[in-house]
């Protein structure tokens, strides 16, 4: 019995539905992103013009959401996605998580894997062994720059 109920245990801890982690994306030198399901190419960034294209969308981060990418002089962009949770708490997103080795902070942007919609930017710092996660307001202005630059394209 002890047995049969440490291996019912494994398998529900090792469920993919009970643990839910990220996928790590690479962009390559094109600005392809790799390592999402097809159903979700053509996939690009390109950090020096700021445009995300998903599929049949693409948006050009408004001067806005720039700073983000800009604070540091040689960003580290870790892209990070999920498309195989439920949908009822969280859309499938896109994350970038935007750091520098020299700085203790960094900045992640949320965006809807479908409709590109900005999902939130948070700000983390790390001091010591903490992280702090002071709030992030963006204008309702940028929020309308942002949403208004979303673009369907063939």
């Amino acid at each position: 019995m002890k047995i049969l109920l440490i291996l019912l245990s494994f398998l529900f801890l090792n469920n993919s539905s009970v643990i839910h982690r990220d996928r790590i994306l690479k962009i390559d030198k094109n600005g392809n992103i790799i390592g999402l399901p097809k159903k979700y190419s053509p996939a690009k960034f390109d950090l020096i013009s700021k445009k995300l294209r998903i599929k049949y969308r693409e948006v050009v981060f408004p001067k806005c959401l720039n700073y983000y990418f800009e604070q540091n002089r040689n960003p580290k962009i870790t892209l990070s996605a999920s498309w195989y949770h439920d949908k009822t708490t969280l859309p499938y997103y896109l994350n970038f998580d935007i750091s520098n080795k020299s700085a203790n902070y960094g900045y992640t942007i949320l965006v809807n894997l479908e409709t590109l919609e900005l999902i939130y930017v948070s700000k983390s710092i790390i001091q010591e062994d903490t992280i702090y996660e002071p709030k992030v307001d963006l204008s309702k202005k940028c929020l309308s720059e942002y949403k208004s630059a979303i673009r369907i394209v063939k």
